[in-house]
């Protein structure tokens, strides 16, 4: 099984979140991915932060820790991207782009996602994936 990380998820992972860490060490999941939008929102925050050398060092460590692998988006991503905010739009669901690009992404994928906040609870197309 893929589980796909939204930016709330591979932040709480960044900081050692235990939840976060013991659902990993489960071994559930065979891919772990996280979409390029993840991966650029997480960048955004270590530029503009106080430990921006330290936090991408440590962003690089845990990517290679837990073999995580960052997935672009193609133009399945995009058909799919597209579809999922016509639906969002059409049920007054909101959601910033990024969200849809990683939603799509796992979509695309197959995947659960592993998300912090309730924003893709709302997306009845989304599997997310529960913490213990």
């Amino acid at each position: 099984m893929t589980l796909v990380f939204d930016t709330s998820a591979l932040s709480a992972l960044l900081s050692n979140d235990d939840t976060v860490v013991r659902a990993l060490s489960r071994q559930d999941y065979d891919r772990l991915v996280i979409p390029l939008a993840t991966d650029a929102e997480m960048r955004f925050g270590f530029i503009n932060g106080t430990r921006a050398e330290e936090n991408l060092a440590n962003d690089d460590q845990l990517r290679q820790q837990f073999n995580l692998e960052i997935v672009s988006p193609d133009q399945d991503t995009a058909t799919i991207y597209a579809d999922l905010a016509t639906w969002a739009r059409q049920h007054g669901v909101a959601l910033s782009n990024n969200d849809v690009w990683i939603a799509a992404t796992c979509l695309q994928l197959g995947g659960k996602l592993l998300a912090l906040d309730q924003d893709f609870k709302r997306l009845p197309q989304i599997r997310v994936a529960k913490l213990p």
